[in-house]
């Protein structure tokens, strides 16, 4: 095996360094863990040779609960509080107690369930319900999007949800607050039967405001039995305790770079932030971020076209603080980002079985690469794709700037802030259903595919500083 064989991506390496994130529970911003794992990319990165090894910190609103407590007619119900809610400002301790209200079950929590009861200052109970996955639906919505599917697994019928847009939460919620609730129960179907769930749709959804009344989860199986007890004729009665803590602690980015010919900067970015062990999500992307270090750390600087910075970003639970303090400390040093290589979760398909456990594909998730429309780099990828064999994967063109609440063609990614600065983005991801579950580890992680993007991301490197060569103007943003 030649030199150049030896650096280029390995299972057998990636696999290595997902296990070193996987040792801790978590990987929140703000904590022992997030700072130690941001420690261990820091040292990842200089073992690799990369030069300006930095960790570098931005401010970054972070939310600790001390106490989240359900009862219902004396039985205490396992819960988790809702992400975003029992907030009553940017920063601050928020208490919330409520003692013996009356509970009421308002099924979905759509409007017309609010209009013959009054619901002040009693516990409000929905279900909350996600839309089936509509992997052709969505394909169907973009007439420019190229997929590479080349045994059709995309038209099969799989029992997925789409956990990642809101459908009645939190619009159900809001409901509640507006009318006077005391609190926010969240029954949780068309997901693995547990009581948490970690998504945030705040930053996607308008919510007016801050999310004063607290929301807990609870899981399908407990919903059930507290729906029973409420619909019975016996008044059912309700206390909840919630205390949170919002404060500012700091996301931790680490970036380290390699100089190249050019002071113009391409950045390859996942990032090491986690709720759980976080094999997929994003161990497995860091994997990739880290294959591509080790190989160029090789390479001789005529070669490198470009600079590079390899980075690793925070913030993924605290609005993304840490990717604009990032994209800002780059403005203000003069540094210019001319491209972002984004990748995400390189994990097995799963989908519900009947009970709602999980049941694993030992196959990849469906990926969608967002792309820029710019210099031809939507063919480039999609030819890239094909000749990787990324099958279930979609190429979307990329055509605005995203900015305000969520639109459709938005780059709905860690991307998502460079696309937002008008940087031109590559980014990869997938979203199965067990991203922010705990049992997101390494058995979730699909193998066979990390490899091929790797390898996929070394050869768009190569294609892109091609076209940069021949790109007099050098105006590429």
């Amino acid at each position: 095996m030649n030199s150049i064989e030896r650096q280029k991506p390995s299972r057998e390496d990636m696999m290595t360094w997902i296990k070193g994130f996987t040792k801790w529970p978590h990987r929140l911003t703000g904590t022992k863990e997030g700072r130690e794992s941001a420690e261990y990319v820091k040292d990842v990165f200089d073992e690799l040779g990369l030069n300006d090894v930095e960790i570098e910190s931005v401010p970054s609103v972070c939310r600790e609960t001390s106490i989240c407590e359900l009862n219902i007619n004396g039985e205490n119900i396992e819960c988790c509080l809702a992400n975003g809610t029992n907030r009553g400002a940017e920063t601050g301790e928020f208490n919330s107690e409520v003692k013996d209200a009356d509970v009421v079950y308002m099924g979905k929590g759509l409007e017309e369930d609010f209009e013959e009861i009054d619901v002040r200052g009693k516990i409000v109970v929905c279900d909350v319900y996600f839309l089936p996955n509509d992997q052709r639906g969505f394909i169907e919505k973009f007439a420019d999007m190229k997929v590479y599917d080349p045994h059709n697994k995309f038209n099969r019928k799989m029992k997925q949800y789409n956990i990642y847009s809101p459908n009645n939460w939190p619009f159900n919620y809001l409901r509640a607050k507006n009318a006077g609730a005391s609190g926010f129960i969240g029954i949780l179907h068309d997901f693995m039967d547990c009581h948490y769930f970690h998504e945030d749709y705040t930053d996607i959804v308008n919510v007016g405001g801050y999310m004063e009344l607290p929301a807990l989860w609870v899981s399908k199986k407990d919903g059930e039995k507290l729906k029973a007890a409420v619909k019975s004729n016996v008044v059912s009665k309700g206390s909840l305790h919630v205390k949170t803590v919002y404060e500012l602690k700091e996301a931790l980015n680490v970036k380290g770079i390699i100089r190249g010919m050019s002071d113009d900067i391409i950045v390859v970015h996942s990032h090491h932030d986690a709720i759980c062990r976080g094999a997929v999500q994003d161990a497995s992307g860091m994997s990739v971020v880290f294959s591509l270090a080790k190989y160029f750390a090789a390479r001789p600087k005529e070669e490198i076209k470009t600079t590079l910075m390899f980075l690793s970003t925070d913030s993924h639970y605290t609005d993304y603080e840490g990717h604009v303090g990032f994209i800002n400390k780059r403005i203000k040093n003069n540094e210019n980002l001319i491209l972002d290589f984004a990748v995400e979760h390189i994990g097995k398909a799963m989908e519900l079985g009947d009970d709602n456990e999980i049941v694993l594909h030992d196959e990849s998730e469906s990926r969608i690469v967002y792309v820029t429309d710019v210099y031809g780099l939507p063919e480039i990828v999609y030819d890239a794709v094909r000749k990787h064999g990324l099958e279930k994967t979609m190429v979307l063109p990329v055509h605005h700037k995203s900015e305000g609440e969520y639109k459709s063609g938005d780059v709905c990614s860690d991307a998502y802030d460079f696309n937002a600065r008008g940087i031109p983005v590559v980014s990869i991801i997938s979203t199965p259903m067990y991203l922010f579950h705990d049992s997101d580890d390494v058995d979730k992680v699909h193998q066979e595919s990390l490899e091929p993007v790797a390898d996929m991301y070394l050869e768009l490197i190569y294609k892109v500083w091609d076209i940069y060569s021949k790109d007099t103007d050098k105006e590429w943003r």
